[in-house]
């Protein structure tokens, strides 16, 4: 049960002629006229056509994504682009508008639907991608990183066939390699785990180095060790200053001034001192507002897994019931504290005006008293109390912080060591499966590259140097000229075509190859071409999509020029473009 292409048109119709596809090759011809040889064949439309496709297939619609059809906005608004296919049985429609790409129809079987973008992506891959049969790893979210590899489309000038493994420039070779392994018909556990902690570790470096940089600037402190050296001489210093100032006595001569004063300090003290703590409340209110539920629920059911793997399952499902309802619990509480917050607020603004009465009336006494100098003992003590304690205060919730997410990223480097000797057991055991592909990999580059037959090289290594662990290679002579570049991918993804073809894995029996025959030898495409068309004769669904220019001579310097000749490939071509009959009739 597999995705094949029937046909791509707009309604209202005339926008484009309607693309009816075909068993085999299905060529978009970009054709020279008569008398007009200096006529470019670019922007007639080749490309776009192929980004409709693409657009049905709930690719993103913005310009960053696809500059030609942003370009094509004033043509194509008005226009909803349908594509048609089939899986199995079943008829399938994806109806969508270009001025609102956000809301789709789906039509199956005649059931309509109408779903938002992301809907209908988790629908589509549970429809082309999912086995249920498959031991690894698989989830709804990934169709586009999944159908990008079946549509190999430039969408900008820089683009081109460099490498048939990360065939998604954005993506990390760690995160690819889940997907080749879905589609390889691999296991893929150890890569998504893999991928996993890497995205964990991607997370938590950059927090950790946040914080310590805060601390090491503002402290000059370098590591956690000298952090708590200082926290320890924090409240050294807290305790002895504590002592001092519970101990501060004037002269005789001054005693009724003097205890007027130290009532009123203790007063301010305690005020100033009740203020801290309610700031402090406030805050860990306020921070509390974003405090996620971070419970691992991961790690806590692979716990109970490894006693019993039922177990765990009930675990994991009454401890995600659990999270749900502290979540409704915390919007409860958010309200409570909003209204402490305003309480404490209010009772500090009243302690701030006592403080400032009692320091008009302390201030007359320390005028007083200023003889004995007592005024710059008790302010400065007081002063630098307050400051150590907002000091230490930070520098322990800073390093607590830094010693949870430090714990947190030693367990993941600690879990990916574990996955490196996996890795080791895994590819024993793959073995076979990996030399079964190498046999269809073989098969698709001798047919093509007849001269150099026996040259080329597909492997799975481990490679702990990089962080994917395990490296996909695929290797061709001379690989790095520009047409053997193209030519890695071409074998490659032809490889993987027939090979989930051959096994009838849910996958698509369509692949889009843009361009990728422009700088190659003509031969190879000649080559193509008959693999292509003789495996489709027997008796397989098919369908190799790419653009094609005419140009020069196809001569039997180049293979059979009498099976695929110009004539042959315009008269069975899916789509004829033109300078004068353009996808569009616009250049854009």
């Amino acid at each position: 049960i597999n995705m094949y292409l029937d046909k791509l048109y707009s309604e209202p119709s005339g926008l484009f002629q309607t693309v009816k596809f075909r068993n085999g090759m299905n060529i978009i011809y970009g054709k020279k006229e008569v008398g007009q040889p200096k006529n470019s064949l670019n922007s007639i439309g080749k490309s776009t056509l192929l980004d409709l496709i693409d657009f049905c297939l709930v690719a993103s619609p913005i310009k960053s994504h696809n500059q030609r059809l942003d370009a094509a906005k004033k043509l194509t608004s008005g226009f909803t682009i349908v594509l048609e296919f089939s899986i199995g049985t079943s008829n399938y429609k994806i109806k969508r508008s270009v001025d609102s790409p956000k809301i789709i129809e789906f039509d199956e079987n005649g059931e309509i639907a109408t779903l938002k973008d992301k809907e209908l992506k988790i629908k589509l891959a549970n429809l082309i991608f999912r086995r249920n049969d498959y031991e690894g790893v698989f989830n709804s979210s990934w169709f586009r990183s999944l159908i990008s590899f079946y549509l190999k489309i430039q969408k900008f000038k820089k683009d081109r066939f460099t490498d048939p493994i990360k065939y998604i420039r954005e993506v990390s070779e760690v995160e690819i390699n889940v997907y080749h392994f879905y589609l390889l018909g691999f296991n893929n556990k150890i890569s998504n785990q893999n991928f996993k902690y890497y995205s964990d570790q991607k997370r938590l470096k950059p927090t950790i180095e946040e914080i310590s940089k805060f601390v090491r600037e503002k402290y000059s402190l370098n590591d956690l060790k000298e952090t708590q050296n200082e926290i320890n001489k924090l409240k050294l210093e807290i305790r002895k200053l504590e002592n001092a100032m519970d101990k501060f006595e004037l002269g005789d001569q001054y005693q009724d001034a003097e205890n007027e004063a130290n009532e009123l300090t203790e007063k301010i003290k305690n005020f100033l001192y009740q203020n801290h703590l309610d700031k402090e409340k406030i805050k860990s209110y306020q921070e509390s507002y974003g405090i996620k539920d971070n419970i691992s629920v991961r790690r806590i059911t692979r716990i109970f897994k490894e006693l019993d793997e039922e177990f765990g399952k009930k675990v994991n499902a009454t401890l995600k019931e659990a999270l749900a309802f502290r979540k409704d619990l915390s919007e409860s509480r958010k309200e409570f504290l909003k209204l402490e917050i305003d309480n404490l607020s209010k009772v500090i603004g009243e302690r701030n005006s006592k403080i400032k009465e009692f320091e008009e009336q302390r201030a007359k006494l320390f005028y007083f008293l200023s003889a004995k100098e007592a005024i710059t003992d008790l302010t400065e003590a007081f002063y630098n109390l307050s400051t150590k304690k907002n000091n230490l205060a930070e520098l322990e919730g800073n390093s607590r912080i830094l010693t949870d997410l430090s714990s947190e990223l030693s367990e993941i480097e600690t879990e990916i060591n574990k996955l490196k000797t996996e890795a080791i057991k895994f590819l024993s055991e793959l073995s076979t499966s990996i030399t079964d592909f190498y046999e269809y990999f073989s098969n698709v580059f001798n047919k093509i590259y007849i001269e150099e037959e026996g040259s080329s090289n597909f492997s799975i290594t481990e490679n702990f140097k990089k962080k994917s662990l395990l490296e996909i290679s695929v290797v061709m002579p001379d690989m790095f000229g520009k047409g053997k570049n193209q030519g890695r991918t071409l074998i490659y993804d032809l490889a993987v075509l027939m090979h989930s073809i051959n096994n009838d894995d849910n996958f698509p029996k369509f692949l889009i190859h843009d361009g990728i025959f422009d700088g190659m030898d003509k031969s190879h495409f000649i080559s193509t071409y008959e693999l292509v068309e003789k495996y489709a004769k027997k008796g397989h669904e098919i369908q190799y999509i790419t653009t094609l220019n005419e140009e020069g001579t196809l001569s039997e310097k180049f293979g059979n020029k009498d099976l695929i000749t110009p004539e042959r490939i315009e008269e069975e071509a899916i789509l004829i473009l033109s300078p004068t009959s353009k996808l569009l009739s616009s250049n854009f």
